[in-house]
């Protein structure tokens, strides 16, 4: 199987691209990766994905960047703030794609996905297409709030779209669950806390860590995660968080985990799913330019996503 689906059958693809960022990193139990949009666009991500040959419309921030930690309900930290930055890049996702156009989520931290997500599951069942998400990151994200170490709600985006969490952040989506947990698929996964490994092995969630990565290829797992849905003509919807990458390439990334995968195998991988023709939303996330001085990060992720996301 080559994953490229014929001509007749990409032809509805968006060769439109709108790209919006959301700098808010209440999320997270760090400060730093609500820069980096701002650190993109001004690295030139929108004129390198033209270059790539993308009509791209860069629509702005929806959130404002904010450093003011909110209130802990219920074991959620900033859930009032948090809920509603994903509320405005669900609103946002949703409008970019009933125009017809992929929104791009520039991040901010992981948990905003939980807005993106639900934007694409409900634009998916709309047109009667089944959904599916790959989740490339090197943690889980499978936390409850009564599971996670932290409370942050960066650990628990997997765990809200595949239906269990906070009813603020259940409320997001269409239906519960915003997806079914069959159709998510990890890759580059090597941090996973201690109670979630049990969660993680009773609902049956697909991770893959570095060790598959090594034996079979990044680009080989994702395709065989996608049989399926490239089978059912799926909508597929990317999560990039940018810390499944090793941080000897790219240190600029809100959260870094050691021996992990390098920047030419995500393009690899990215590049044969992008192939597929059914990619019709994507999250770039928790660039952390505050972490990357010198500006490698942004570059080296800048020329991955042109290369990777290229309609040339």
């Amino acid at each position: 199987m080559t994953g490229v689906l014929p001509a007749r059958d990409r032809a509805d693809t968006a060769t439109q691209l709108t790209l919006f960022g959301a700098p808010l990193d209440l999320g997270s139990a760090f400060r730093g990766s609500g820069g980096g949009p701002a650190a993109l666009r001004a690295g030139g991500l929108a004129e390198a994905l033209r270059r790539a040959g993308w009509d791209v419309i860069d629509a702005g921030d929806v959130v404002p960047a904010s450093a003011i930690v909110g209130a802990k309900i219920d074991g959620c930290s900033s859930l009032t703030e948090v809920t509603a930055a994903c509320r405005a890049v669900r609103d946002e996702s949703s409008a970019a794609l009933k125009a017809g156009r992929l929104p791009l989520l520039l991040g901010g931290d992981h948990s905003l996905a939980i807005g993106s997500i639900a934007a694409a599951s409900a634009h998916a069942a709309r047109a009667g297409r089944p959904f599916f998400v790959l989740w490339l990151d090197a943690h889980a994200d499978f936390n409850l709030p009564e599971t996670s170490p932290s409370g942050c709600v960066f650990g628990m985006p997997v765990a809200v779209v595949s239906g269990e969490g906070h009813p603020s952040l259940l409320a997001l989506g269409h239906a519960t669950p915003i997806v079914d947990v069959r159709n998510i698929a990890l890759l580059g996964v090597r941090s996973v806390d201690p109670l979630e490994v049990p969660r993680v092995r009773d609902r049956g969630l697909r991770v893959h860590g570095m060790e598959a990565i090594r034996r079979h290829g990044m680009a080989a797992l994702a395709l065989q995660a996608l049989e399926r849905p490239m089978r059912e003509g799926a909508h597929i919807h990317v999560s990039f968080d940018l810390d499944v990458l090793d941080p000897e390439e790219a240190p600029g990334v809100g959260l870094p985990e050691a021996d992990g995968a390098t920047i030419e195998e995500t393009q690899a991988c990215l590049e044969a799913v992008m192939k597929t023709g059914l990619v019709g939303s994507f999250d770039l996330m928790e660039h952390n330019p505050s972490a990357d001085p010198g500006g490698g990060t942004t570059r080296r992720v800048i020329e991955l996503m042109s290369r990777a996301l290229t309609r040339r």
